[in-house]
């Protein structure tokens, strides 16, 4: 366990957020930008456009595509007050102790005079001593200093392991004062006032739209910076409503048409027709009288019968 944390103060200061570098607007083209801009003697070149609404008594060298209070000046002073919020919204990756920092000579943070990319807070005033610094590989760095920021006569800032001017920003909220013959790195945004010593090289801004900043034979370039490309936002695919299948109509079947039952004709059963007699009109026989003779010739058929009877009991009884 001691082992790793040996192994962390020799890396610096880890987060699991990287510092982001933000967009510097229209501001990002000012070598200079100031209520105030003052330079009185001779020697003082700007690569970069210089900013101010009262100007200098001796205006400086260098090439400027905008010069004084024309456009973009105001925009320029929107957009580095933009920056600055978008600086100090940005997560602390380390945090010194309360107090005075010497950033050339501290230890806490990792490796003496060595940072990594991050985001440094700093609760009161901080310096850069005569050892100077060195900001070590790719990625932004970001000073956020609780008070004033100076640099000492001859220190400076380098960039080894692929750093870059573009992405290294000060924040302080005192004054900033750079040392007679330092070499700084980087933009410094600090609307309290920025003064630089005489025959001091910026490699990068000094930002103090509201404030004052003074040049004494100094050199100040504006980096070429390719703008930090915006995290687009992601289009949401649109999922197709499917179109729904059509439901088959069915067929309808014809409805046969019932075959009729044939009705059966019926023949009617013929009576059975008696014999022609040829008594009665239609030369038929009156069945009036066959039923009359006919029950005639049964009882004289029965009285006949009872009669023989009778005689033969009559003889027989004779007999005995």
């Amino acid at each position: 366990m001691v082992v790793f944390f040996l192994m962390l103060g020799l890396v610096g200061p880890y987060s699991a957020i990287a510092a982001t570098t933000p967009s510097l607007g229209a501001a990002a083209s000012y070598g200079v930008l100031g209520s105030t801009y003052t330079n009185t003697v001779a020697g003082t070149t700007v690569n970069g456009d210089v900013g101010f609404t009262t100007g200098p008594a001796v205006a400086p060298l260098g090439v400027h595509t905008n010069y004084g209070s024309g456009a973009p000046y105001s925009t320029a002073g929107i957009d580095q007050n933009s920056a600055l919020s978008a600086l100090n919204s940005q997560v602390c990756t380390f945090t010194f102790a309360p107090g005075a920092i010497d950033l050339a000579t501290d230890t806490t943070h990792g490796p003496i005079g060595v940072y990594a990319p991050g985001v440094y807070c700093v609760s009161g005033a901080a310096s850069i001593g005569a050892a100077g610094i060195s900001l070590s590989g790719t990625g932004t760095y970001i000073f956020r200093i609780n008070g004033a920021f100076t640099t000492v006569a001859n220190s400076s800032v380098t960039l080894p392991g692929g750093a870059s001017s573009c992405d290294v920003f000060w924040t302080p909220t005192s004054a900033t004062t750079l040392g007679a013959n330092s070499t700084m790195r980087g933009t410094i945004i600090d609307a309290s006032g920025i003064t630089i010593g005489s025959t001091a090289l910026l490699t990068g801004r000094a930002l103090a739209f509201g404030g004052t900043v003074t040049t004494d034979a100094d050199t100040i370039t504006v980096p070429s910076c390719v703008a930090p490309t915006p995290t687009p936002t992601p289009t949401p695919t649109l999922t197709p409503t499917p179109t729904p299948t059509p439901t088959p109509a069915p067929t309808l079947s014809p409805t046969p048409t019932p075959t009729s039952t044939p009705i059966a004709t019926l023949t009617p059963t013929p009576f059975p027709t008696l014999p022609r007699a040829g008594i009665a009109p239609d030369n038929g026989t009156s069945w009036n009288l066959v039923a009359m003779v006919g029950i005639f010739a049964t009882l004289a058929s029965l009285y006949f019968a009872r009669r023989k009877q009778a005689t033969e009991g009559e003889r027989s009884a004779q007999r005995q």
